[in-house]
């Protein structure tokens, strides 16, 4: 086999891939360009048409009239492998142990000052057991503060805000929670989801069996989907 036929038939499988992926029978990788693939927007195009030549060209003297580069067929090696194999969410995620964690006897105006100084706009609250248990935001300051107008934040802690903190609580956001193995493209749809009167998702939170009622192993904003699919 020649690096003109090895091309061709890594093209078929990328083509395979996608098609499946987004259940198209043409035009898929054109698509996967647009979305999570467009960091290979322009190595797209180029197989594309390197693609065309080597199909639409007959062989001269039993061979191709061009061979791709190694370098393009490594590139299409890679592009390959990121569609079978895109990121999980554990590999996107910020891990427990790096992620920082409110606890319950915390007070609120430390937190306030660690999201300032951090640039974080979203806390999760988490046991001795790693089980979530709230999601600490400036937001869900403001939904306590409706509520009960006559506690000051000075002096205030988390254990306080426990009845408003859940993330079922949050009325203008929902928080989702995935297992480690869920792709970053599901991540990515989960972040995309607009629909009538829905609150946008705020976090996906990895945990170890999907569900909030299990240990957490990391959290996920749409910086980190962002990075993984660029």
């Amino acid at each position: 086999m020649d690096d003109s036929e090895r091309f061709l038939n890594l093209y078929r499988d990328l083509e395979e891939v996608l098609g499946a992926k987004y259940q198209m029978r043409s035009g898929s990788i054109q698509h996967f360009g647009a979305n999570e693939g467009s960091r290979w927007r322009e190595e797209l195009n180029l197989f594309r048409e390197v693609r065309n030549l080597l199909s639409h060209h007959g062989k001269i003297d039993g061979q191709s009239p061009v061979f791709p580069a190694a370098s393009t067929i490594k590139a299409l090696e890679e592009v390959l492998e990121y569609a079978k194999h895109p990121p999980a969410a554990l590999a996107i995620a910020t891990l427990t142990d790096d992620l920082y964690c409110a606890k319950e006897e915390e007070l609120i105006t430390e937190l306030l000052s660690v999201m300032e100084q951090r640039g974080f706009s979203h806390i999760p609250v988490v046991d001795k057991k790693r089980y979530l248990t709230g999601v600490f935001s400036v937001g869900s300051l403001f939904a306590f503060s409706r509520t009960r107008p006559d506690i000051p934040t000075a002096g205030l802690k988390v254990q306080d805000m426990a009845t408003i903190l859940p993330p079922e609580k949050h009325i203008m956001e929902k928080f989702c929670f995935v297992d480690k193995d869920a792709s970053c493209y599901t991540i990515k749809k989960l972040f995309e989801k607009k629909e009538a009167g829905s609150r946008r998702v705020a976090a996906v939170f990895v945990t170890v069996n999907g569900d909030e009622k299990s240990p957490l192993m990391g959290m996920i904003t749409p910086w980190d989907v962002l990075r993984a699919v660029r």
